[in-house]
């Protein structure tokens, strides 16, 4: 028995943003096309819980207990198992600050922190911060796992071109971001455990990511340079139809293509 996540696709997709300082972009292949978002959506979490964090709704330093069960759009609990678990995570009941969650909900791509800030902000507030970020096509309609909102046709979507908005204006210099909420979105995407755009790079060049991954689906999503600096690029790949390994090279294949002077 499996974690719900997503139907497989049944086509093979490769879609491209890659976009300079200013936003604009350099190159596209398909960038409004919208995939499954896996774990790509935990972004927008993170930018609902620290516009909850500057409204005075929440408090980063705020302690919750650490849980695995969740409600589902039924109202019925879910309790999230197996490979969709980090095994470092504190045990059921034991304390973890709202920072933590945040942090490895990116780092370690944590569901067990991504469906318990969800829980603690609320879907709408999720929708109001992809709202807020003027994104076109990226949903946040359910909470990881939740098999009754999938069976009602709730899902997680984003496209390449709204993750590049994303993390420009997550790390960017002209983000709205607190410095200091800026600083933890991107010491998190740059302590990204599970690494392709980064893998690609001479391991001198600074770059922080976040990445995505269910069967059938691939993505990755970087700042690439100093986020303060001119040459800071933006670029994201998602791929469908691929296993992992032809994903994540045809991912790194793109990153040598388009920054030939920084890749290995």
């Amino acid at each position: 028995m499996s974690l719900s996540t997503a139907a497989p696709p049944t086509e093979r997709h490769v879609a491209i943003a890659f976009a300079g300082a200013d936003g604009s972009l350099l190159h596209s292949q398909d960038p409004d096309r919208p995939f499954y978002a896996a774990s790509t959506i935990k972004l927008h979490v993170l930018m609902a819980v620290l516009n909850a964090v500057d409204a005075g709704h929440l408090d980063l330093d705020r302690t919750e207990p650490a849980r695995r069960t969740f409600t589902g759009v039924d109202g019925a609990p879910f309790t999230l198992f197996g490979d969709h678990l980090d095994p470092t995570h504190p045990a059921d009941g034991q304390p973890i600050t709202v920072r933590e969650l945040a942090v490895r909900m990116i780092d370690r791509s944590s569901n067990e922190g991504t469906d318990h800030l969800i829980e603690l902000v609320g879907l709408p507030a999720v929708a109001t911060a992809i709202d807020g970020l003027g994104l076109t096509a990226t949903r946040a309609e359910r909470l990881i796992g939740d098999a009754a909102a999938i069976d009602q046709g709730l899902t997680l979507e984003t496209t390449p071109a709204d993750l590049v908005r994303t993390v420009r204006a997550m790390v960017g210099t002209s983000s709205n971001l607190q410095p200091d909420h800026r600083v933890l979105t991107r010491e998190a995407m740059s302590a990204q455990r599970i690494t392709i755009i980064s893998s690609a790079l001479r391991p001198e060049v600074p770059v922080g990511s976040k990445s995505g991954w269910v069967d059938g689906y691939r993505h990755d999503v970087a700042f690439i340079g100093d986020p303060d600096g001119p040459e800071v690029r933006y670029l994201a790949v998602m791929t469908a139809g691929m296993v992992k390994a032809e994903a994540d090279e045809v991912i790194r294949a793109r990153v040598r293509e388009l920054l030939p002077d920084l890749a290995r």
